[in-house]
């Protein structure tokens, strides 16, 4: 469906190249299906095979009427005018035409990044990640009753992470305990380094720059988080917040990218393509808001940043380019899109964290040590060496460059980007931020990534002393040598060992054995610490996101920031004591799933205990009444 919303948009115009087209029609389709399933659930349409099928069948149709219907006008324009196109159909005719040592070289990178990854995912295909199982159990819900789930009050989820898999799970019929999860989230990964590698270009025209931006964020530092550590571990939500934001940077800065300067002498075509550009913006962050909270947060920031800086260093020229945005944003299009947005925000389907409760836990002085900033340090093991002391002297030189350029309104993209995660990173209390600092910190690696390639350029690439040639190539290999052997050395050292999978098959041969002989009135209590997989569980039956019960890791009953309930730890630790029998009975709890290895003498020794189930992983013991 996005490649189709393209064509509507854009028909044939060389506006934008081939490369652009597949990578932007994927992130379309995701937010396009996204709305799909969201006009369902509010007109209560079922979300069945069919109606996917037909639903998308139906916006092909239609964004293809009116591809032909703009064809059709175009064609009369042309017969009228003589003329076609646009200043920048002109300017941007050969911005993705390589030479061929640059397309083997751009290659060469895909095929290094795709093999480094998929040595990794190769050990950690199975689905055993803990995330990946939560996101799971509400896709796989949402596949069995047909209907957008209500998660049951719980805001850490958001619709947009789950409706992907349930799109492909509804279509294709796949288990969820297959490998198509995982592939999906590294499809995701791998089209988001692509969104880098066209935003890059877009913004530098410049295609040494687009393609040492391509090495810093695909080859360097490939397993590490966000990156395949992050497709392994089912981390949903920031996987597929890094594809949509790089994603309606792109929109925005192809929207503005004329602010001051071309867009005064620019054709009706010119503007009409800015136009379009802002919708698709307005769609890309309406779905982003859709998919991933903290992404999205990091976008408000960013972009209330960019807007406010932009005006203030071209504080002479405001009026003018206030005007000219008035032209681009006071449009059909634009209000179209923005409009029926918030319309569906506020009426048709409201993200769950949208509430006071939410708010709260993210907003407020830090509540943790992990919340209260990273270091240097910290900053380094989380986005490399390499790319951390590149990205600083790349943002250096890129403050410089703006001074004399500070109508490029793409150069100030990726300066926000930058400089507003850094902060929210290293020091969150001047924002009011309490969230996860790494979590945050994980962001850098992409905006790092494009301004390292730009400091190393303006260093390497701008000096044409012909004297100097073989010493500039000799430095210039040095650098490069540098920052590979520390990413890839990086990710040898995150290569895990050969994995046994017999934990994961015991786990899931026992869920299936109790599901079968367990109904809604029985009670089960799985163990977090020691079973393998576990998170999974709870889609062999299906009552409930935390049915079964679990016992969490140790530490957490420890945490005095956030009292916990005890019952799950005293039933699995000390079940012949008072307490313990007391939470039995409340709970309800009359099955235990344990590793034998660690938790099963205190039930042996205990007359009103049965085991019922036993393995080298799991044992299974039933609570007589």
């Amino acid at each position: 469906p996005g490649y189709f919303l393209l064509l509507a948009a854009f028909g044939k115009s060389q506006v934008l190249d081939r490369l652009e087209r597949f990578v932007l029609s994927f992130g379309l389709s995701i937010v396009s299906v996204d709305f799909l399933f969201f006009a369902y659930s509010g007109l209560k349409i079922p979300i069945t095979r069919l109606m996917t099928i037909a639903g998308i069948a139906v916006f092909i149709i239609a964004c293809f009427v009116i591809y032909k219907i703009r064809c059709h006008s175009e064609r009369s324009k042309e017969s009228r005018s003589g003329i076609a196109g646009s200043l920048a159909d002109a300017r941007d005719e050969t911005l993705f035409h390589f030479s061929k040592n640059k397309l083997i070289l751009i290659l060469l990178i895909l095929f290094l990044t795709f093999f480094i990854k998929t040595i990794f995912l190769a050990q950690t295909i199975s689905p055993n990640a803990t995330d990946l199982g939560h996101h799971m159990y509400w896709s796989q819900w949402l596949v069995e009753n047909h209907k957008l789930p209500d998660y049951e009050g719980l805001p850490d989820f958001i619709i947009g992470e789950q409706t992907i898999f349930g799109a492909v799970g509804l279509l294709s019929g796949l288990s969820f305990f297959s490998a198509f999860p995982p592939v999906i989230l590294y499809l995701v990964n791998m089209l988001g380094l692509l969104a880098i590698f066209i935003l890059t270009m877009r913004i530098f025209k410049e295609k040494n720059i687009a393609i040492l931006a391509l090495f810093f964020v695909g080859v360097l530092y490939a397993i590490t988080a966000p990156q395949a550590k992050f497709v392994s571990g089912g981390v949903v939500g920031n996987i597929l917040g890094n594809f949509l934001l790089p994603l309606a940077l792109y929109f925005y800065a192809r929207a503005f990218s004329a602010l001051g300067g071309e867009l005064r002498n620019s054709t009706s075509d010119d503007l009409k393509n800015s136009k379009v550009f802002l919708s698709l913006a307005i769609f890309t962050t309406f779905g982003l808001f859709y998919t991933h909270h903290l992404t999205a947060f990091i976008f408000l920031f960013v972009f209330a940043f960019l807007a406010v800086a932009y005006l203030l260093f071209n504080f002479r020229e405001a009026k003018e380019i206030l005007f000219q945005i008035k032209k681009i944003v006071f449009s059909f299009p634009v209000l179209a899109v923005f409009i029926g947005g918030l319309l569906f925000f506020f009426f048709i389907f409201t993200p769950n964290y949208v509430n006071s409760s939410a708010v709260n836990t993210a907003v407020g002085a830090p509540s943790k040590a992990t919340r209260e900033g990273l270091t240097f340090s910290n900053l380094k093991s989380s986005i490399g060496e390499a790319r951390l002391g590149f990205g600083i002297l790349g943002t250096l030189i890129l403050l410089f460059v703006y001074r004399k350029k500070k109508q490029d309104f793409g150069y100030l993209l990726i300066l926000s980007w930058s400089i507003i995660v850094f902060l929210l990173a290293t020091e969150p209390r001047l924002f009011f931020v309490n969230l996860p600092s790494d979590r945050i910190g994980n962001y850098l690696s992409y905006p790092f990534s494009i301004l390292s390639a730009y400091g190393i350029y303006y260093i390497f690439g701008k000096q044409k002393a012909s004297g100097q040639n073989n010493l500039i190539k000799s430095a210039f290999a040095v650098v490069i040598a540098f920052a590979l052997i520390g990413g890839l050395s990086d990710s040898i050292d995150s290569l895990p060992n050969q994995n046994d999978y017999a934990g994961l098959v015991q786990t899931f041969a026992s869920s299936t054995y109790l599901a079968a002989r367990t109904d809604s009135s029985d009670n089960v209590l799985k163990d977090h610490n020691y079973i393998a997989g576990d998170s999974w569980i709870k889609l062999f039956f299906m009552r409930g996101y935390k049915y079964p019960l679990s016992r969490g890791y140790f530490k957490r009953y420890d945490d005095t920031t956030k009292p916990r309930e005890m019952c799950t730890l005293n039933m699995i630790s000390n079940p012949g004591e008072s307490q313990a029998q007391k939470c039995f009975q409340e709970t309800g709890t009359n099955f235990v799933m344990v590793n034998p290895k660690f938790d099963s003498a205190q039930f042996r020794k205990l007359k009103n205990f049965d085991q019922i189930y036993s393995s080298d992983g799991i044992a299974i013991y039933y609570k007589n009444k």
